[in-house]
C-alpha cells in the first residue's frame, strides 16, 4: 500500500473502495451510492474474494478506529511493537492492521509481492517484528518449511477461516506463538481472540454476543458496520442487516461460556478456501447450468488450503469437458482439482441437490474414490 493510499485511508475523509485487483469494480459507481445513501466517507470491502457481483460492506473510519482500540487493548499493543502486514488491504485482516498500528503508534513493516515463507521470515527479523496476522494456509507454509520462529515475534494472530487442531499443535510445537482469532468484515475485524496460546477465545470488551437454540451468534457493538451495498435489478441498493436493538445475526454457529467462545463452524453453503469465501450454492448451480442434474461440486478437507473442490458425476459423463468448462468460469479458489464417481447423484423430490446423502456415499468410498487432475 502506497503511503499517499495510507494517508487517504487513515487520515482522509472521502470514500475508499478496496477492491481485489482481479475483480472488475467500477469504484465510482460506488461511491455515488454511498453518496446517494448518505453513506459517503466510507470505507467498502467485499465480502467475498472471487465472486464476480460481491456484497460489499460498509464501515466508518470510527468502527475501524474502534476496532483498533479494543485489539490494541486486548492484545496489550503499545509503540513499541512492530507489526508486519502480510495479508491484502482489500481483506479486512490487512486493513486493520493500519488502523491498530495509527492507533497504538506502532510500526508497519508490509510484505512485498506474492507470498513466500521465506520473505516473511526474513522481514520478521530484519525489523524485529512483535505483532503479524496470518491465514492459516500462511501458518501451514510456514511450518511445512520448517522455518525457524523469529525471536522478537510476541503472537502471530490467526484468522481468516477455521485452524485446525492439528496445524494449531504442529504450529506451537515449533514454537510458533499462535494466536486464534474470531471476526468478520462486518464487525470491522476481530469480535473474539485469544491474548497468549495458551488461553481462551474471549470476546474482545466492544462486543455484546449472544446465541439461541440453533447456537448462530448474535453480536451488538459500535464498531459494526454501517451496512450492504448490493446490486440488485441492475441498482445499487443498501442493505441494513442490523434488527432494530442494533444486533447483527452472523452465518456462525458458536458455543458461548460466558466471554469464551467456541466456534462450531458455518450455517449455511459457505465455506473457506485459502481465505476465501466460496459459496457451494452458487457453485452448484454453474455446474448444473454446464452438466445437468448428474454432476455435484462438493468441498473436501485439505490441510494446506482448508477445503479443495472436486466434482461428483454419474457414471458416463464427460468429466473433463465438464471441468474444462467450468474452471473457465471459475478463478482461484473456485477451482475443481479432482474428480470422481457415484452411481446416482441424490437429491429431494424437488430436484434439489441432497449434500448430507451425498457426503454419506463419499465417507463410506474414502479419498481414494478421487482422482486429481
Amino acid at each position: 500500500m502506497t503511503p499517499e493510499l495510507i494517508d487517504q485511508l487513515l487520515c482522509g475523509n472521502q470514500t475508499l473502495v478496496m477492491s481485489n485487483p482481479v475483480l472488475s469494480v467500477d469504484c465510482q459507481e460506488l461511491k455515488d451510492a454511498c453518496e446517494r445513501f448518505g453513506k459517503s466517507g466510507r470505507v467498502l470491502l467485499a465480502t467475498s474474494g472471487t465472486s464476480a457481483s460481491p456484497r460489499w460492506v460498509i464501515l466508518s473510519r470510527d468502527a475501524l478506529r474502534g476496532s483498533a482500540r479494543a485489539v490494541n487493548s486486548h492484545l496489550s499493543v503499545s509503540s513499541e511493537d512492530v507489526w508486519v502486514c502480510a495479508l491484502p488491504v482489500f481483506h479486512v485482516g490487512g486493513l486493520s492492521i493500519y488502523f491498530r498500528a495509527d492507533e497504538s503508534r506502532s510500526k508497519v513493516f508490509a510484505l512485498a509481492g506474492k507470498w513466500n515463507p521465506d520473505v516473511f521470515v526474513e522481514t520478521c527479523n530484519s525489523c524485529c517484528a512483535t505483532l503479524t496476522s496470518l491465514v492459516p494456509t500462511q501458518l501451514f507454509d510456514l511450518v511445512d518449511a520448517g522455518i525457524s520462529v523469529p525471536s522478537s515475534l510476541r503472537a502471530l494472530i490467526i484468522g481468516g477461516a477455521t485452524l485446525s487442531p492439528k496445524l494449531r499443535e504442529e504450529a506451537l510445537l515449533k514454537g510458533w506463538p499462535v494466536v486464534e482469532s474470531y471476526g468478520m468484515t462486518e464487525a470491522g475485524s476481530q469480535i473474539a481472540t485469544q491474548r497468549h496460546p495458551l488461553d481462551e477465545i474471549c470476546l474482545l470488551d466492544c462486543w455484546d454476543a449472544r446465541t439461541g437454540d440453533d447456537s448462530i451468534i448474535e453480536i451488538r457493538g459500535p464498531n459494526l458496520f454501517s451496512g450492504y451495498l448490493e446490486h440488485r435489478s441492475g441498482n445499487w441498493e443498501l442493505i441494513n442487516s442490523l434488527d432494530k436493538d442494533g444486533w447483527f445475526r452472523t452465518g456462525d454457529r458458536v458455543k458461548l461460556s460466558g466471554r469464551k467462545l467456541f466456534v462450531l463452524g458455518r450455517s449455511d453453503s459457505v465455506i473457506k478456501i485459502l481465505g476465501e469465501k466460496v459459496e457451494m450454492d452458487v457453485l452448484q448451480a454453474r455446474i448444473e447450468s454446464i452438466a445437468g442434474k448428474q454432476v455435484a461440486v462438493m468441498a473436501m478437507p485439505e490441510g494446506r488450503a482448508g477445503y479443495q473442490l472436486v466434482l461428483l458425476a454419474e457414471e458416463g459423463v464427460d468429466t473433463s469437458v465438464i471441468i474444462g468448462q467450468y474452471n473457465h468460469l471459475s478463478s482461484g479458489p473456485e477451482r475443481i482439482v479432482g474428480f470422481g464417481r457415484v452411481s446416482k447423484i441424490p437429491r429431494a423430490p424437488l430436484g434439489k441437490l441432497n449434500r448430507n446423502a451425498l457426503k454419506k456415499i463419499l465417507d463410506s468410498h474414502g479419498d481414494e474414490s478421487f482422482e486429481l487432475i
